[in-house]
């Protein structure tokens, strides 16, 4: 019985010691919370290229007679790259010209004869119509037999339906007839010279943008085929930055966010910009992982110089958010219970304390640290776990 007692006596005391042992040796490690300025910032890469290039091609197939510029050369808007020899279109306009001209005497011609014919067939229906009054007299007076009367009144029916119809030929305001058909034919001619004209300009090939004629496939004596690029030319000195940013991190840029620009084919030197297009939606792209969805960056680039080039990567900082003198923590430092809520655990005289929190702004190593009843230089523990709880009694071991 008093071995029983002893042998119980010996187990409370093992227990205690264990317990006593076992607080003892919760050490955990812990940082200062810090009040400082942080940043969010996007990593990714882009190509710059030519806000405007232009392949130079031409409407018409044709000899070059004589070819302006050469790779390299800078351009203005409007100067002329090269001409086309103009032999074949020169001779079309003429004949075009020459058929409009006789279309136009037609008109003429026309005209005169239908006016004529009209000014005789007027005459003849007065004297028919002059001839019937009277006649019709001498009748009433029984000095003209009816079938006379009636002879007279034919006449002057017949050519008054031959007045008509030359007057219905020459025309009027509201029926052009057969001056309005000829009309509509020096129309079409003159349609046929202007655009011949038209044609004969598109054998003066000429830039559309100020720039560098960066690649050419031509030379001076080759042969113009149409809608094939015969030149390319680039505004080499404005120039933006194109990536595509995944879906995730396209949602933080917005229009205006500041870039810091670098690259290895301008390693040394970096350039300010900013965001300045956001695409609309997102499109699917291949990736080193497999496919996924981004969207569409532009960057504009202050203080351009002759270091950039149109087709050089570019590695981009783009700064999505900023904030000033607010608490911020490593990472480590947050615990996500099951129910989603986030909670930091600082330790004052040895004891745990739990917080709820919120966070704000994530840089690449800290975040903001929105809650109640923290300071400055508080004691957080790091890469907590389930076990630890609010009134734990624990050793520091601080760290950062």
């Amino acid at each position: 019985m008093t071995i029983i007692a002893v042998v119980a006596l010996i187990g409370v005391k093992t227990v205690k010691a264990s317990k006593k042992e076992q607080n003892a040796s919760m050490s955990v490690q812990t940082v200062e919370i810090k009040k400082e300025d942080i940043e969010s910032h996007i990593q990714a890469t882009g190509q710059i290229l030519s806000m405007d290039k232009r392949d130079i091609v031409s409407d018409v197939e044709e000899k070059i007679e004589k070819l302006y510029v050469e790779k390299g050369d800078q351009v203005e808007k409007d100067q002329i790259l090269m001409k086309l020899e103009e032999t074949n279109i020169s001779y079309k306009i003429k004949e075009a010209e020459i058929r409009l001209e006789m279309q136009e005497n037609t008109l003429e011609q026309l005209k005169t004869d239908l006016e004529m014919t009209l000014s005789n067939v007027e005459i003849k229906y007065n004297d028919a119509k002059n001839t019937y009054e009277r006649n019709k007299k001498l009748h009433e007076a029984n000095a003209l037999s009816k079938s006379e009367l009636d002879q007279s009144k034919d006449r002057m029916d017949e050519i008054n339906n031959d007045y008509i119809l030359a007057k219905k030929k020459l025309g009027d305001g509201k029926n052009r007839g057969e001056v309005a058909k000829q009309e509509k034919q020096i129309e079409l001619a003159r349609l046929e010279v202007q655009k011949l004209k038209d044609d004969l300009k598109k054998h003066t090939i000429k830039s559309p943008i100020t720039g560098t004629i960066v690649d050419m496939k031509i030379s001076e004596s080759g042969i113009v085929e149409s809608h094939i690029p015969l030149m390319f030319i680039q505004d080499v000195d404005h120039l933006e930055i194109v990536t595509d940013i995944n879906e995730y991190d396209a949602s933080k840029i917005k229009v205006g966010h500041v870039v810091k620009i670098t690259g290895d084919a301008f390693e040394g030197k970096s350039y300010d910009g900013k965001v300045k297009y956001v695409g609309p939606f997102a499109k699917t792209v291949e990736t080193g992982q497999g496919k996924e969805n981004a969207v569409e960056i532009k960057i504009e680039i202050k203080g351009i110089d002759e270091y950039l080039k149109p087709g050089f990567s570019a590695t981009l900082d783009i700064l999505t958010k900023s904030k000033k003198d607010v608490f911020v923590l490593p990472y480590e430092t947050i615990f996500t219970k099951r129910n989603g809520q986030k909670v930091i655990f600082t330790v004052t005289d040895g004891k745990v304390k739990e917080h709820t929190i919120k966070t704000g702004i994530e840089s690449d190593l800290e975040v903001e640290i929105i809650g109640k009843d923290m300071k400055e230089k508080d004691h957080v523990i790091m890469n907590p776990t389930e076990g630890i709880k609010n009134g734990d009694e624990v050793s520091e071991n601080e760290g950062m």
